[in-house]
């Protein structure tokens, strides 16, 4: 199902527009990178550590078949469906509630990375896709090729990202213990899907194509205040 959706689908999708000279813009991952150096370059080659990686890295390929295409690279999606901000909001919330025996929350501080808002992301897309400044037609779309697409701002562990919400929500940013990924997983069953350990991608490819992704900590505070 995992090569269906991320391989096979991409690349009968590639097929179909190249044939009838549409373009297609293809949502790829950070996953395609093992992490082992930080602040990927889109020109970066790929190096995927588990069978999504290997899936998604397989449709970045399939994609570029397509002469009119965008490979847009995200890390650390946040939106409207179930998430991590929203689950650590949810637990921040339990530590606060005095009812409730949860005191401390274990988070891996030793993957890095920027979260990606997907309002950023969907106005990059439309941008690259020559839709500016709430163009009704397009104009001038952006060189075709991969766009490495996240939020800016500092990079952050997902231990940092989970005391900012916790903080945010109830200012118990304290309660978040971080942990090595090694010790959180230690005591799992069955295997353990890799991660890469650096996930911040480099953004000078889209700023030069003239647009700029906000802060994801600015984002973060307003998404907060929106729940």
């Amino acid at each position: 199902a995992c090569w269906a959706a991320n391989a096979a689908g991409p690349a009968l999708m590639a097929r179909t527009c190249a044939e009838h000279g549409m373009t297609l813009v293809h949502v790829s991952s950070d996953y395609v990178f093992d992490g082992t150096v930080g602040n990927h370059p889109e020109g970066e080659p790929l190096s995927p550590l588990s069978v999504y990686g290997q899936s998604k890295a397989a449709g970045d390929l399939a994609v570029a078949g397509c002469p009119r295409h965008y490979v847009v690279r995200s890390s650390w999606v946040i939106g409207d469906g179930r998430n991590f901000v929203k689950t650590m909001r949810s637990l921040s919330d339990r530590v606060a509630d005095a009812s409730d025996a949860l005191e401390r929350v274990t988070v891996v501080d030793d993957q890095l990375g920027r979260l990606t808002f997907t309002d950023q992301m969907a106005e990059g897309i439309l941008h690259l896709l020559g839709y500016r400044d709430g163009d009704v037609e397009p104009s001038a779309p952006a060189e075709y090729g991969t766009y490495n697409l996240t939020g800016s701002g500092p990079v952050e562990s997902w231990a940092g990202i989970a005391a900012r919400v916790f903080d945010l929500a109830n200012g118990n940013g304290e309660a978040v213990e971080p942990v090595a990924t090694a010790e959180y997983y230690a005591s799992a069953e069955g295997p353990i899907a890799p991660r890469p350990a650096h996930s911040d991608l480099d953004l000078s490819k889209i700023a030069a194509a003239g647009f700029a992704p906000r802060d994801w900590t600015e984002e973060l505070a307003e998404y907060m205040a929106a729940l």
